[in-house]
């Protein structure tokens, strides 16, 4: 009988050391997103070229190049020689909301297996109901710390769903590729496109009671990182 105690005993102790050691590994929702800021401060700027493709039942225009400069914390520059339809919110402003930690509440709000990873999901509430952001999703892979996926909904552009694929420059969590499902219904054409969109968009007739969702994929390489990219340059 003493043997078969001992046997139970240690079993019960290795179940706690399990347990114990799965909580410690459990980051809370504001560490979670301080190991993917101090992954993404690794970058103060960085040039990369860019192969934009845009599907959006409004807005039809050809595949095109463009190159792409960042600088910490929000400033972002395309340029191009045809029409780039590009979002913001995947580059500039997911950095900017996770930076300042004092603008939002996080809340850890379950998980979800994409592909082979089990990303804990974190919600941020912002702060203040006054600013554009309503609510923002983050899917990140906890053991690499980096964001697989991201839902930004804000008060002028809707939904907008952003999946990050990772390769070159994982260690500075820079993806290698980007697809953006917006909501048709809300996105905004950027203003200095709006004349030439006139003349070289095709503007097929929509279905209203479809729900109305576009895709535009990047595809990003050659990153010079961390290059010194002035102020003045953009």
């Amino acid at each position: 009988m003493k043997i078969y105690y001992r046997i139970a005993q240690t079993f019960a102790f290795v179940l706690l050391f399990i347990a114990s050691v799965d909580v410690e590994a459990k980051q809370s929702p504001n560490q979670l997103l301080q190991e993917v800021h101090m992954k993404m401060a690794k970058v103060q700027d960085y040039t990369v070229n860019a192969g934009i493709r845009a599907d959006i039942p409004l807005i039809k225009i050809l595949p095109v190049n463009a190159v792409i400069y960042f600088k910490q914390p929000d400033k972002l520059k395309l340029e191009s020689k045809s029409i780039a339809v590009m979002p913001r919110q995947g580059f500039s402003d997911v950095a900017k909301i996770i930076m300042d930690s004092t603008s939002y509440t996080a809340v850890a709000t379950g998980t979800e297996t994409i592909g082979s990873i089990q990303a804990q999901i974190v919600s941020l509430i912002p702060s203040v109901d006054t600013e554009d952001l309503v609510l923002a999703k983050f899917w990140i892979d906890a053991s690499a710390n980096l964001i697989i996926k991201s839902q930004l909904t804000t008060r002028s552009s809707g939904t907008m769903t952003i999946e990050y694929f990772y390769g070159t420059q994982e260690a500075f969590g820079l993806p290698d590729k980007m697809i953006f499902t917006v909501d048709v219904k809300k996105f905004k054409i950027p203003k200095a496109l709006a004349s030439d969109l006139h003349s070289q968009v095709k503007t097929p007739v929509v279905d209203e009671k479809k729900d109305k969702k576009g895709q535009i994929v990047i595809n990003l390489k050659n990153y010079k990182i961390n290059s010194g990219l002035k102020d003045s340059f953009f």
